[in-house]
């Protein structure tokens, strides 16, 4: 099983490969990564931010109509939100093995701090791990620094390591070797 990402032309180039590596190192899972192929809607005019549950459902759409299997985290640069909180940096939908990562808030420029290509990579490359990790069947994690910590602020993202701890990396071996079976 590898996991496939989709990379919007909307997010901060040049940091797929990066990303897709580490990720696939911190998960010691293949990954690939495409141009994102399919649109998404759910924008929210009041909000001026996208809603991620809206965004998911295409993504699921997507992978019926093209008989996708296994987990696929689409990056975005487009805000998001899901109903009831005021952002997010990214949603994961388990059943269905689909996710997003909006790299808007991840952006030092967005907090009005000076560009910071290295710590927006360490963020998506976080978050995005993070997402596929609930994808492998992961909860939140107690260990606020392991990846499968839920952060509520950017300090809390920039606090995870990039990183299982022991037992998530162990839920994880156990999740991967019952569904190889």
């Amino acid at each position: 099983m590898d996991i496939q990402i989709f990379w919007d032309r909307g997010a901060p180039q040049g940091l797929e490969i990066p990303v897709a590596r580490t990720i696939s190192q911190i998960l010691d899972i293949p990954v690939q990564i495409f141009t994102n192929p399919l649109l998404y809607n759910g924008f929210t005019i009041s909000r001026q931010q996208f809603d991620a549950t809206a965004i998911l459902a295409c993504v699921d759409t997507y992978k019926r109509r093209n008989n996708l299997e296994g987990p696929l985290l689409l990056v975005i640069n487009d805000d998001i939100f899901r109903p009831a909180s005021r952002y997010i940096f990214g949603l994961a939908r388990p059943r269905t093995g689909s996710a997003v990562v909006s790299a808007a808030r991840l952006k030092n420029e967005f907090w009005d701090l000076p560009s910071d290509e290295s710590a927006l990579c360490d963020r998506i490359v976080t978050e995005g791990t993070h997402e596929i990790g609930h994808l492998l069947g992961l909860e939140h994690c107690a260990n606020e620094r392991c990846v499968m910590a839920n952060p509520r602020c950017l300090d809390d993202l920039d606090h995870k390591k990039p990183w299982l701890c022991d037992e998530c990396q162990a839920r994880l071996q156990s999740a991967c070797s019952v569904s190889a079976r």
